[in-house]
């Protein structure tokens, strides 16, 4: 049985780029099902553009609804997902070009491995038009090659971004289950998919991603600029593993991931411990026993630099 494929676009006065982005769409070797744009009450003409252009190339199977008020990004996504009908349901953002065999060559993993609840695929980071070196582990690999990423590898820090993700519909069913309000939609579908071992990297480079001070996602990246603030990032952190722990029967979490939550549980706890003392031998020795447990390199650096050089 063929599996029928979603888009879920989330607009917000995307009219500068999203007609790129509904071109790249429109272009695919394989033609999704429906595409589902959810408008959040834009004021530049975005919802009205989507409508004239599902209108003028005659999309069957294309809406586009708008909100009655500006509900913001997770709310709009989800409102999008909650209108898909398909097995497959790829993420879109407004400001983006797929790659024109994006859907096709996800697709063809997605049936090739029911493992797979949740696919990401690399990107080409653009900037001001121009392609940049992202400093993201092996995110210029194209060799087409399918790997896992384990809970071990990234914890639960994104490593993608959820315009590259193709998931299964199941997925959303965690959301009833368990959801921050906090945490963006992607963060949330890379978490349950991580922390039940069915989340998978596809090495192509399938999306050509525009990174500017607009993007959504960069208000949940911003590094805290004192102590106390990284000590609540912190708590908030360990407070979200518990909630997982909490929750891992009815989120599909097998007992080796349950271990190596705890164990990143009482990680945090010392963690904390030692950046409160605000010493930075210390600080740094810290960093050096339990390298593991820190997602980046660029993540363990800084807890140095915050005992060195951050003040409250």
């Amino acid at each position: 049985m063929t599996a029928k494929i979603s888009v879920a676009l989330a607009s917000f006065n995307g009219i500068r780029f999203i007609g790129e982005q509904l071109d790249s769409i429109m272009e695919q070797t394989k033609a999704p099902d429906e595409v589902i744009i959810s408008d959040d009450n834009s004021t530049d003409g975005t919802f009205e553009f989507c409508n004239e252009y599902i209108s003028r190339n005659k999309l069957t199977g294309w809406h586009v609804s708008q909100n009655d008020s500006n509900l913001g990004v997770k709310k709009n996504f989800m409102s999008a997902f909650s209108k898909c009908t398909g097995d497959y349901i790829f993420t879109c953002d407004q400001d983006d070009v797929w790659i024109n065999d994006k859907i096709q060559v996800m697709v063809q993993v997605m049936d090739s491995r029911p493992e797979i609840m949740c696919l990401a695929s690399n990107y080409i980071p653009l900037v001001n038009g121009e392609r940049i070196h992202a400093k993201v582990k092996n995110i210029e690999r194209d060799d087409g090659t399918v790997m896992q990423f384990r809970l071990c590898d990234t914890w639960l820090d994104n490593m993608r971004p959820g315009c590259t993700y193709c998931f299964r519909r199941e997925l959303l069913d965690k959301f009833n289950v368990m959801d921050i309000e906090n945490q963006i939609h992607d963060s949330m579908l890379w978490k349950y998919a991580i922390t039940s071992d069915s989340l998978y990297l596809l090495n192509r480079l399938l999306i050509l991603y525009r990174r500017h001070g607009d993007n959504a996602t960069n208000q949940f990246h911003r590094i805290p600029p004192n102590i106390e603030q990284r000590i609540a990032i912190i708590d908030d952190e360990a407070e979200m593993y518990r909630r997982f722990l909490d929750a891992s029967y009815e989120l599909n979490i097998p007992e080796h991931n349950q271990k190596l939550m705890k164990a990143k549980i009482d990680f945090l706890s010392r963690r904390r411990n030692i950046l409160s003392k605000r010493n930075v031998f210390r600080t740094a020795m810290f960093v050096m026993m339990n390298f593991k447990f820190y997602p980046t390199s660029r993540n363990a650096l800084s807890d140095i630099y915050a005992a060195l050089l951050l003040r409250t």
